[in-house]
């Protein structure tokens, strides 16, 4: 399985567990112990494998480079870097006096042998740095350079992925070089290791700042039920996050009114929107279908109603904290007279309860599945409604995961749901994969896809100069072809119990939240 597929693989993966109650176990005495929930088994932590939850790893390893609020790129075990002018030599200087928690040296040894396991490997080649890499080597004990087949403008990004691009003790590997244990630098050791907890304590040699506890409880609690009274108890300290341990904007407004419980929410990185079939022949290829179909929707009403406010309307393809995601554009106010004046312009036809052209009815096919995208039915129910007043019909066939698997990739469908990857593999992930007709994004499907938009697509992937204008040449063109109906960015949404003093987010979505988190003594 590929990375691209990893949204999907982790709601299958929660849709397949059997609904429990919180584990009957005690945790750590006292509040020392910061008590997370989560969806799914953390597994071995294999940084070559697409087979383990992503969030625990980043408790365990570091990056080069982290990503940090907006985007912005700070020092990790990298102190600084450069990028030579022509953008095929970077180098790195590496931090001095670290080392993994087995007290291995990291080392430009240790660095150049970790990124050798995926730099050029096939399984790789959709991060661009890994595919551009000619070789890797050392200047001296502290000093890493790559040199690059061809420029990587998103490399340095990259880094601050999770898998692959992370570090293991050379150690931890048997003879054929296959991972046997999870460890790295970072500021946690796992201790316990099962299906239902995993146990980390404070890595009493980690080089940065010291956590403010010193262990972390991750208990596996599948049903968002359990977790929700588990939080009430004092049985666990946080839950929430897509990565984690999802918490509905319905259950968080349930929670709300509980003495002890807080939510907090803050604007999202990922984007819901329509994606329209790129099949030649469908409906949706005539852009007045797509133009009516963009102002007959009210996105408002959707963040207020379905989301619970814990959404923002949004008419571009990003959010703004997505670095490089383009000018601002005014989120539409429904129209429905509108809606009916573009089908009229572009050649359709009111005929009784619907719209014809050339004889061809006006009918939607609308591909949901509640276990890629939980509470996609309830949306495409009242956005069925919404455009049903324009006079669209629409046919929602709600599916099972292995089935959108097989039909979104087939472009079997008008309409279907599509989220973006979010911070940090944005603007590049989603744009990368989604848009581009000759990339195979295997499940994923295509958001939109035309010729005319691929070497636009390409040109602002690959720009290494004023990447701004070639990055809004990407969104000028999806605007003016009307080729994506974003609808709403989900705000990020936890939910923290008494125990929590101070509780802040890191930046992205699939980091564990640690950092900043102060708990009660």
């Amino acid at each position: 399985m590929n990375e691209i597929s990893r949204r999907n693989f982790m709601l299958a993966s929660a849709g397949a567990i059997v609904a429990a109650s919180l584990p009957g176990r005690v945790v750590a005495a006292g509040h020392d112990s910061l008590k997370i929930a989560i969806l799914v088994e953390t597994g071995n932590l294999d940084l070559l494998q697409n087979i383990s939850g992503l969030n625990t790893y980043t408790l365990v390893f570091d990056p080069l480079i982290r990503y940090g609020a907006g985007g912005e790129l700070q020092p990790a075990l990298a102190e600084s870097w450069e990028v030579s002018e022509d953008g095929l030599t970077l180098t790195f200087k590496l931090r001095e006096g670290v080392t993994f928690s087995d007290g291995t040296p990291f080392d430009a040894d240790a660095a150049k042998w970790n990124i050798e396991r995926w730099a050029g490997v096939p399984d790789f080649s959709w991060i661009g740095i890994a595919d551009a890499m000619e070789s890797v080597s050392t200047d001296g004990t502290h000093g890493l350079v790559f040199k690059l087949k061809r420029p990587a403008p998103a490399g340095l990004m990259e880094l601050a992925f999770i898998r692959p691009v992370r570090f293991l003790s050379p150690k931890a590997v048997d003879a054929t070089g296959n991972q046997t244990a999870p460890v790295g630098t970072g500021p946690w050791v796992i201790t316990e290791n099962d299906n239902s907890h995993t146990k980390l304590v404070r890595n009493e040699t980690y080089w940065g700042p010291a956590p403010a506890f010193s262990s972390v409880e991750l208990l596996v609690v599948p049903d968002e039920l359990a977790r929700a009274n588990g939080l009430r108890a004092g049985d666990l300290d946080i839950i929430g996050g897509d990565w984690v341990s999802p918490l509905s904007p319905r259950r968080a407004r349930a929670l709300e009114s509980d003495g002890g419980v807080t939510i907090y929410n803050e604007p999202g990185t990922t984007t819901m929107l329509l994606g329209y079939s790129p099949a030649p022949t469908a409906i949706v290829a005539d852009k007045a279908v797509r133009d009516a179909i963009y102002v007959s929707i009210d996105r408002a009403a959707m963040a207020k109603v379905l989301f619970e406010g814990y959404a923002d309307p949004i008419a571009d393809l990003f959010p703004a904290i997505i670095p490089l995601s383009g000018t601002r554009h005014e989120v539409p106010t429904r129209d429905i007279a509108a809606a009916k004046a573009l089908l009229t312009a572009g050649g359709w036809t009111e005929a009784g309860q619907g719209w014809e052209k050339n004889g061809t009815p006006l009918n939607l096919r609308f591909l949901v599945s509640e276990e890629s995208l939980p509470g996609s039915r309830r949306i495409a129910e009242m956005i069925q409604g919404m455009l049903t007043e324009a006079g669209l019909k629409v046919e929602i066939s709600s599916v099972d995961n292995a089935t959108m698997h097989e039909r979104r990739p087939a472009f079997d469908y008008d309409l279907t749901f599509f989220t973006t990857y979010g911070a940090p593999y944005d603007p590049y992930g989603s744009l990368g994969n989604m848009f581009l007709s000759n990339v195979d994004s295997g499940p994923d499907g295509k958001v939109f896809a035309h010729p005319d938009l691929d070497p636009i697509v390409t040109a602002g992937l690959q720009a290494t100069s004023d990447a701004d204008a070639a990055m809004q040449a990407i969104y000028d063109w999806l605007d003016a072809n009307r080729g994506i109906c974003p609808l709403v960015a989900a705000q990020r949404l936890w939910a923290y119990g008494p125990n929590v003093a101070k509780f802040t987010l890191p930046p992205t979505d699939y980091d564990m939240p640690f950092e900043g988190i102060e708990l009660k003594s």
